[in-house]
């Protein structure tokens, strides 16, 4: 992009005030910030906007339907469909308005405003997958969203104790065994996420198969013939590592060497469930599979070094019978180490340019070390990006992004 080229345009900007639309222009916005997180369901927006015509900010009262387009200078497209859900900060002076609108998908609202006593997977049960897509996002919240579902190997039954519609997937997600490449230490653990194509429910096994669409290098220096875009790179000046392998939060929640008690109502079954990352590590699929873990993994490897014990009363009569509950403390016990995996390094970036990238995509990062720029293989690699900040001002006349990026293997050996 050139210096006084700006990769920042507003396509559309349209406020529906009692059924009368409001049509906006890029002279009215004063600052916009689109986000996305994989640790989140929905995508929010806050836009800062100005008026000295026509007293719409003075009209606004919230839930008001909202619609934003931008593009970028290679004319990628962006927007949100949403709805204001509160207006912060409104001022006037010498007759100009101008106020923050806070945004978020009309899914958002419907799922705060629903608490379900209901019994998913009737019968048998169903995939969970399916629960999540046919029933829960299909049915009950009606989203005009994309669903892009991971199918599950287990079935499963259950009744929501007055749960909301996202509150039920997210604790899913612990539950759900990927049907591809599940053998005896099937990488239980799934995520639930939204980005600009949509909702996705897939495994976190799932980004290991993924190639990386974009190469994003610290320190990039092309040539004046060259073409960052042609060549799939990303240039940045720095990277920052924000966090690396959290060990005290992987203890406490017992990530490394945990043991279970479980005691079942229906037979009053007492069962003790040891877990140790050293015999599960070896099965996990790792986007560097060349990663070797650290040595201190080896210092839980023995049977008196649990860093978590937990009971938990089970009543597997509640559940429909199959492989989910013949194995369930195993696989909530895997699932909460493949998380901690997942979330095991954070990196952030940041830069001014196209708006392609979105949560979920997989990237390599490449960095150097030294005056003769080795490649830095502690830090380069594949990651996943897990939250995409978005920010215009219109002082500087451009968008820029934030990555924050996660993977479960520093390193690329």
């Amino acid at each position: 992009m050139s210096q006084s080229e700006s990769n920042f345009t507003l396509t559309g900007f349209v406020i529906d005030v009692d059924g009368e639309p409001y049509e906006l222009d890029q002279n009215h916005v004063l600052y916009l910030s689109y986000t996305e997180d994989i640790q989140s369901a929905v995508i929010r927006m806050e836009v800062q906007i100005s008026d000295s015509e026509t007293g719409l900010i003075s009209t606004l009262r919230g839930m008001e339907a909202v619609f934003i387009a931008w593009e970028d200078d290679k004319e990628n497209p962006m927007g949100l469909a949403g709805t204001i859900y509160d207006i912060q900060d409104r001022t006037s002076k010498d007759g100009k308005t101008k106020a923050s609108l806070l945004i978020c998908t009309p899914d958002l609202i419907n799922n705060a405003a629903t608490k379900l006593s209901k019994r998913f997977g009737k019968g048998e049960g169903k995939k969970i997958d399916v629960i999540v897509k046919e029933e829960i996002l299909t049915d009950i919240l009606q989203t005009t969203h994309s669903i892009h579902t991971e199918p599950t190997i287990n079935n499963f039954s259950f009744v929501s104790p007055y749960w909301s519609p996202f509150t039920i997937i997210k604790w899913l997600c612990s539950k759900s065994i990927p049907a591809s490449g599940s053998g005896p230490n099937a990488s239980c653990g799934y995520a639930f996420y939204q980005n600009k194509y949509g909702y996705w429910f897939v495994s976190y096994d799932y980004f290991s198969k993924q190639d990386p669409i974009k190469k994003i290098v610290v320190g990039h220096n092309p040539d004046e013939a060259e073409e960052e875009d042609d060549l799939g790179i990303i240039p940045v000046d720095r990277m920052e590592v924000t966090s690396t392998a959290d060990v005290l939060k992987g203890m406490n929640i017992g990530s490394y060497n945990s043991r279970v008690f479980t005691l079942d109502v229906k037979d009053m079954k007492y069962v003790e469930h040891p877990f140790n990352i050293n015999k599960y590590y070896q099965s996990v699929p790792l986007l560097n599979p060349s990663y070797s873990p650290p040595e201190y993994f080896k210092k839980f490897d023995r049977d008196n070094a649990s860093t978590r014990i937990m009971s938990k009363i089970l009543d597997s009569a509640l559940f429909t019978e199959g492989k989910m509950t013949q194995g369930l403390t195993k696989q909530l016990s895997q699932a909460s180490l493949r998380e901690k995996l997942f979330y095991n390094k954070s990196v952030d970036i940041e830069y001014i340019g196209t708006n392609e990238l979105t949560v979920g995509d997989v990237v390599e990062l490449l960095c150097f070390v030294g005056k003769d720029r080795e490649i830095d293989t502690e830090n380069s690699g594949k990651y996943v990006i897990g939250k995409v900040e978005r920010q215009f001002l219109s002082q500087n006349d451009s968008m820029s992004t934030k990555l924050v990026l996660y993977t479960d293997s520093p390193g690329s050996g």
